[in-house]
């Protein structure tokens, strides 16, 4: 017997208050999804082992047979992988969020759902100011693109915050910290004025 696995990551979303605090999927016509449900087997899986970080990137590594607690890492080595970024001994790599920051608090996540082509030029600026032989910025998609850092491997000891978990937060109190920090937040404020490091 074949099984196909469907997982409709965050299919439901949010009530909405205007419709009755109902779900999009609870609105929704869903004749498809009502025969698979008669058809197939429903159950739960645990995707993400005990004490790992509750992300779809460690979910979605789980689902296709490779265990997290041995294979994870963060989502930027699967994206820069996923881009086709040439990646070498002692080279390490940071997702590079575009954002939004108002009054020094984080407005928005995703820069307004940024388009590609504002993102790209936003990178390509970047990459010129800031970029060098050891420091290259790749453009990716809306808010989400790559850096990556040559011969700097303790920047992994670092402890970052993703940006989606601090909206409406003053961004002061999440930037990177502890040891390896210094040239990521360096960067984080465009900073180019520490000779060779930068």
């Amino acid at each position: 017997m074949k099984y196909c696995v469907l997982i409709i990551d965050g299919a439901s979303g949010w009530p909405l208050p205007e419709r009755e605090r109902k779900t999009c999927l609870e609105l929704a016509h869903i004749p498809n999804l009502d025969a698979i449900a008669q058809e197939g087997v429903v159950g739960l899986a645990r995707t993400v082992p005990p004490g790992m970080e509750p992300s779809s990137a460690c979910a979605c590594m789980s689902v296709l047979g490779y265990d997290p607690k041995v294979y994870y890492r963060g989502r930027s080595g699967i994206e820069a992988k996923s881009m086709g970024i040439p990646l070498d001994e002692g080279d390490v790599v940071f997702r590079c969020n575009l954002v939004a920051v108002r009054d020094g608090k984080m407005w928005d996540y995703s820069s307004g759902h940024i388009s590609n082509g504002e993102a790209h030029a936003l990178i390509a600026a970047l990459e010129h100011s800031l970029g060098n032989d050891k420091i290259c910025f790749y453009p990716g998609v809306s808010y989400r693109h790559i850096c990556k850092i040559k011969g700097e491997k303790d920047t992994l000891l670092a402890t970052c915050t993703p940006p989606h978990d601090i909206p409406g937060k003053p961004i002061d109190g999440f930037l990177p910290y502890g040891p390896g920090s210094e040239l990521l937040r360096d960067l984080m404020v465009g900073r180019k004025d520490r000779g060779e490091r930068i």
